[in-house]
């Protein structure tokens, strides 16, 4: 406090910013006790009295131009004299005998915050309590961060109302994530994601530190023992997908489908075989169409005002409808699924004997459990474990799917030019296979164009570095929650020339065959660095067996306009089309 006289503009902004946010319109209710006279307006004595201070810091004519945010409103010409009229009408603790008793303390608070502030990379100016909450748009909070970055730079902070560094462009999420991973590899462990956990710092996609190399090590090494990346998972994918074709064929009337559940149904029942080791029947598959709308419906309670301020301010979850909306509705539905992976898991748990060699990933993690006794493997995680991969593994791979024909349809040249290329490396006789993609590079930049224009994840999980640290030159306390806007990095990076167009030429170089590394590299869709997407392999596996089969068999004809514009939520979904389907051989 001893420096507050030698900072005349500090004091000025706190002074301009208590005007401005004005979180008190009235002061606290007073009541005369005897017949006075205010400015010739006679009250009887026991008059409720309120003082509108809102009016008198708004519209009060000493503040000129007073809409506007200006601290040097309150200096003289010599930027350090204080103006003495002005400061007389601001008036956020009240005035006279009744005044705020703890003004001094809330000063305090103030000047403490603001030199808080001033140690994270600028961005848009917060207030006290609040942060930046009250700028935030409930559901476009992507295009609010992108035009942050254009004034503010591609490393910023807004206060959520505790500093979050937001990350825009590649060279600053590559410099954080993998040049600084280990710095980087943990979760926030606050609010929202400890308000609201799927699970508790176990499996892998909340956990961090040696618990979570534990858990992504041994999940790895039973994903590669079931085939990941080899032909044991190829076979698997196939096998879906022929189920898939059959049921597509058995559509009698294919002028008008709706081609939500067959994707849905193929993509669950890849992961659904590895995790529990069956598949669902088309006709016998209400249970996990049970699951997949919990799911759904979770993701979009998630976006709007009402998560927002309760994930702001967690006591808000204690009231009526803001509670409700905020948090029970979305508690529940947490509830629901988490339900439905704990009754899969319990059932395999029973039937596997411990010995026998495993036949899906539930028996196979109950076997590490065994043969390593390793406290961190138990029943918690694996149940946290497996409904990582159902969540990550089967929403986003067949949201992906239908942007995918989406843009086939607004694009039939391009649906034409990737099906030529199927043919001619392919046939008619088989469905495509993973040996057939080397030669397929067409459809290769298709689906990597798709991935970058759909953009389905605009942030990757949160993350928090451990330890004080800068990026880029921009300082970074400990502890710091830190975003990466991904959905920034393949929109606007200057490597993507007319990103606003879908153009999968962008990949490939003149000669059509050989891929443009540099675009890839930008093209991160699964995240980069150590706490990347663990099932990126299978993810892509799947996009382009599935996807190529479909493109093979049938041209995907719109039967309505289609509107790329996303659903805009936790995962950015397209919206509901029907197509006409016309088989091509």
């Amino acid at each position: 406090m001893s420096d507050k006289p030698n900072m005349p503009y500090t004091q000025s902004v706190i002074h301009e910013v208590q005007r401005q946010s004005d979180m008190i319109p009235l002061l606290g209710t007073h009541k005369n006790n005897q017949d006075i006279t205010v400015k010739g307006v006679n009250l009887s004595s026991g008059t409720v009295v309120y003082g509108q201070i809102w009016s008198i810091m708004n519209n009060d004519s000493v503040f000129e131009e007073n809409h506007k945010f200006n601290p040097s409103r309150y200096l003289q010409a010599d930027g350090k004299m204080l103006n003495k009229a002005l400061l007389e009408r601001t008036i956020p603790f009240s005035i006279g005998k009744r005044n705020c008793v703890g003004e001094g303390l809330a000063l305090l608070y103030v000047v403490h915050f603001y030199w808080k502030v001033s140690k994270y990379p600028k961005g848009p100016f917060p207030l006290p309590l609040i942060g930046n909450i009250h700028q935030f748009p409930p559901d476009h909070v992507q295009l609010y961060f992108d035009e942050m970055s254009k004034i503010y730079g591609p490393c910023f902070t807004v206060w959520i109302p505790y500093p979050a560094i937001v990350l825009n462009d590649y060279e600053h999420v590559k410099e954080a994530f993998v040049t600084q991973g280990d710095t980087f590899t943990y979760r926030a462990h606050r609010s929202p994601e400890t308000l609201l956990p799927v699970h508790d710092h176990t499996g892998i996609l909340a956990s961090d530190g040696d618990h979570w190399r534990l858990q992504r090590r041994t999940s790895l090494k039973i994903l590669r023992d079931f085939g990941l990346g080899r032909n044991l998972m190829e076979e698997q994918v196939v096998r879906s997908v022929q189920e898939m074709m059959v049921q597509i064929e058995n559509i009698t009337d294919k002028n008008k489908v709706d081609m939500f559940w067959p994707i849905q149904l193929c993509v669950g029942n890849v992961i659904n075989e590895t995790l529990f080791g069956f598949h669902y029947k088309y006709e016998d598959s209400e249970k996990f169409k049970t699951f997949v709308r919990i799911v759904d419906k979770h993701l979009r309670h998630l976006q709007g005002t009402m998560p927002l301020l309760v994930s702001a301010f967690p006591w808000l979850r204690h009231l009526p409808i803001i509670g409700d909306i905020g948090y029970h509705n979305i508690k529940n539905n947490i509830s629901s699924y988490q339900t439905f992976i704990e009754e899969e898991v319990t059932t395999q748990v029973k039937q596997y004997d411990g010995v026998s060699e495993p036949e899906n990933f539930v028996h196979a993690y109950m076997q590490q459990m065994k043969q390593t006794g390793n406290p961190g493997l138990d029943i918690k995680n694996l149940c946290a474990s497996v409904l990582d991969f159902w969540l990550a593994g089967m929403e986003t791979t067949s949201n992906s799917l239908r942007w995918h024909l989406a843009y086939m349809m607004k694009y039939p040249e391009i649906q034409d030019k990737v099906r030529k290329e199927i043919f001619e490396v392919v046939g008619t006789s088989r469905l495509p296979s993973m040996s057939d993609k080397p030669n397929m590079p067409y459809t290769q930049a298709v689906i990597h164009e798709v991935q970058r224009c759909s953009n389905m994840l605009p942030f990757l999980g949160s993350h928090q570095c451990v330890e004080e640290t800068s990026i880029k030159g921009k300082h970074v306390p400990a502890g710091t929650l830190v975003f990466a806007q991904i959905w920034s990095v393949m929109k606007n990076d200057p490597v993507f020339k007319d990103a606003s167009e879908f153009n999968p030429d962008r990949y490939l170089q003149s000669d059509g065959k050989t891929f443009d590394k540099a675009v890839l590299e930008k093209t991160i869709p699964f995240s980069i660095g150590k706490r990347n997407c663990v099932g990126e392999g299978l993810a892509r596996m799947e996009l382009f067996l599935i996807f190529s089969a479909l493109i093979q068999k049938y041209e995907f004809v719109p039967t309505s306009n289609i509107d790329l514009s996303p659903d805009w939520g936790v995962v950015m979904t397209s919206k509901p089309y029907t197509c006409q389907l016309l088989p091509q051989y």
